[in-house]
């Protein structure tokens, strides 16, 4: 945050600092699950972006791959100030006045390095919808909620039912490659669940015999 400025160093050595905080910023939706030592925004960030390029490299339309890259970096970097606001809350707050503190704060942040007007921009093109590579950070945003959501699950979380059944975390999905990765996703969780029930239910037989 701001108490990284007016200690002596370089713009580009406090925007470094500043964006190394979402290290320590917690994912909320996992959290008021249940789910512990959950992951950082910057976790999500970096598995945003590796998905990203894996799927660029499989897509039949023009994209930047460059600029994907840029927008899944940037699409979370107003989160180190603001925290993550998961759903349910951002709903009761309202999506435009989310924004509009989330676009304050990477202007703010991004203030005073050359490059940091471009940044703004595909910061923007994430939020807006604007460009396909835009659209793509956010199909991918919410595809690698699920199988973040998946491995929790599997690791034992049962609270989880929600992430899968509300629409919202898929009206993004206009690819079908994240469509077919998302359908994949979702057999290979009915598989699991089918299993935990048998296991289950020949546990109890067993028991009874």
């Amino acid at each position: 945050m701001t108490r990284w400025r007016g200690k002596g160093c370089s713009r580009l050595l406090e925007i470094i600092l500043e964006c190394n905080e979402l290290k320590a910023i917690p994912r909320m939706g996992w959290r008021v699950r249940g789910v512990r030592n959950g992951e950082s925004v910057a976790e999500h960030s970096y598995a945003v972006a590796l998905i990203a390029m894996l799927v660029a490299d499989r897509l039949d339309i023009d994209i930047d791959h460059a600029k994907l890259l840029k927008i899944a970096l940037v699409h979370d970097l107003p989160e180190h100030m603001l925290g993550d606001i998961h759903a349910p809350a951002a709903q009761i707050l309202g999506e435009d006045v989310k924004e509009a503190a989330e676009l304050r704060i990477i202007e703010r942040l991004f203030t005073g390095l050359k490059a940091g007007g471009e940044y703004v921009e595909l910061w923007k093109e994430f939020t807006e919808r604007s460009s396909v590579e835009g659209k793509l950070v956010r199909a991918i945003d919410k595809l690698e909620m699920f199988t973040q959501a998946y491995q929790y699950e599997c690791a034992g979380n049962r609270m989880l039912d929600d992430f899968w059944g509300w629409e919202g975390n898929m009206r993004d999905f206009g690819f079908s490659e994240i469509q077919e990765l998302y359908d994949e996703l979702m057999g290979l969780r009915t598989r699991e669940s089918h299993n935990r029930s048998e296991t289950s239910t020949n546990g109890e037989s067993d028991a009874l015999e």
